[in-house]
Formats: structure tokens, sequence, C-alpha cells
């Protein structure tokens, strides 16, 4: 865990005053991603890449969608979410993440 909080706080740093802000963004973004494998709806906010922001009801797993094969989210800027109400996988950049 201490790993992977880590590799987010290296890979959101730019955006970011000092190091230690990115830390507390990776703790948020870790607790998210927590939530999303344990919890069958998550309600989170990001802002999209045309400026605007996507309310998204999401989890980490579907039950009525069969893809040929799940995403493999191999880059730590990045969270792969499956969209409730798309029905389907969708990925949104870590420092677009809105947390009140």
């Amino acid at each position: 865990m201490k790993k992977r909080l880590f590799n987010i706080a290296w890979a959101v740093r730019k955006q970011f005053n000092t190091f230690s802000e990115a830390l507390k963004h990776s703790w948020k973004v870790v607790k998210l991603q927590w939530a999303l494998c344990i919890e069958a709806v998550v309600n989170f906010k990001y802002k999209k890449v045309d400026g605007s922001i996507r309310e998204a009801k999401g989890s980490n797993e579907s039950l009525n969608y069969t893809p040929s094969e799940k995403p493999k989210n191999t880059n730590f800027g990045v969270l792969v979410y499956f969209d409730l109400e798309a029905c389907g996988f969708r990925s949104c950049k870590i420092e677009n993440l809105i947390f009140n």
C-alpha cells in the first residue's frame, strides 16, 4: 500500500506546489480505490478534459456487463472504474479528481 501511495504521489507531483500536497491527494485517491473495491456503488467527482464536472457512480466490478477483457491499469496517474450509469469502463486522470 505504501508503494502504491508513493507511486501515485510521484505521478501527480507536478500538479501540486509541494510533495506534501501530492501525498495528501494520493491518500484520498487510495481511499477511493479501496472504496471501489469493497463497496457496491461509490459516488465521486472529477473534472473532464473539456472542463465540465462529472459526477460518477462507479464500481470496480460489473455484475451485468461481460467484456472480453477487463482493462488493466498500469499507469498510476489514471483511475479506471466501471461506470454504472453508462454500463462500461471509464477512466479519468487522478489529478482531476475532486474531493470535498
